[in-house]
């Protein structure tokens, strides 16, 4: 099948053993002869001193495209002026985000362990992010050594930590939700810092269309579908024991875990 894009959703929208996620991770397929898209979902769990590297340079690629529909946005708004047309009332001021356009201003604004910080400090938003503690990971310095690499591979094992899932047919989590989707879970998550957690909460709830419109739907700090009943649906839980012949399962106990 091949790779269609990535979603992230904050919240997880699925539990795994039970557990709700702070992020959750989704590579979307699609196969041409079952005409379904699998999507491999990893959960994203925010740990301290959980800095992942791979992660930092996807986040510097999501933030670039944020700051170019910024610069694209502001053009259109300058050229609507020159023209002499009325300025849409939906189409927000690039000038209200200019303390975003630098990765390292997407720090969170610490207050001490437990309390909260609101998520951009512009005072009409109410999505509050709960912070315990903040990793001492350099952003400014290191980012710079993180620019070299532009690609970023989402099969990286800091981002898939296992082979095995949990697997069920489910449907989109968005409109249409139309039911030919093959959700395989991954059984370990990934894991990010805290501040890479608020990183990608700022980009994600902030995100600008060039033509200055607001893009991210979300609400009380969550973009993700709540959490849906199975229905009866079927899961399957795939370890080890799926991989290996009958001669090879008896002869030693196995880790169901590869990492």
């Amino acid at each position: 099948a091949d790779t269609i894009h990535i979603d992230f959703k904050i919240k997880s929208e699925h539990l795994l053993f039970g557990r709700q996620y702070d992020m959750e991770m989704q590579i979307w397929h699609f196969h041409t002869l079952k005409r379904r898209s699998p999507v491999m979902s990893v959960m994203v769990e925010a740990t301290v001193g959980g800095h992942n590297d791979s992660y930092q340079q996807m986040l510097m690629r999501f933030h670039e495209k944020f700051v170019a529909n910024l610069d694209a946005c502001r053009r259109r708004r300058r050229l609507m002026v020159d023209n002499g047309e009325d300025l849409e009332e939906d189409m927000v001021d690039p000038d209200d985000f200019r303390h975003l356009e630098e990765l390292s201003s997407f720090m969170p604004e610490e207050k001490g362990p437990g309390q909260s910080f609101y998520v951009d400090r512009r005072p009409n938003d109410d999505y509050l992010v709960e912070e315990e503690e903040y990793d001492d990971y350099d952003y400014d310095e290191e980012d710079r050594d993180l620019q070299s690499n532009p690609i970023v591979n989402p099969y990286h094992r800091d981002f898939v930590r296992s082979i095995y899932f949990l697997g069920y047919e489910g449907s989109l989590t968005d409109p249409p939700c139309g039911t030919w989707v093959s959700w395989r879970i991954i059984d370990i998550p990934m894991t990010i810092s805290y501040t890479q957690l608020f990183q990608s909460k700022n980009i994600l709830f902030n995100q600008v269309s060039p033509t200055c419109k607001r893009t991210s739907v979300h609400k009380d700090g969550s973009s993700a579908r709540p959490i849906q009943d199975t229905f009866g649906r079927p899961i399957h839980q795939c370890t080890a024991d799926d991989y290996d012949s009958d001669v090879m399962k008896g002869q030693r106990p196995w880790n169901p875990h590869f990492i």
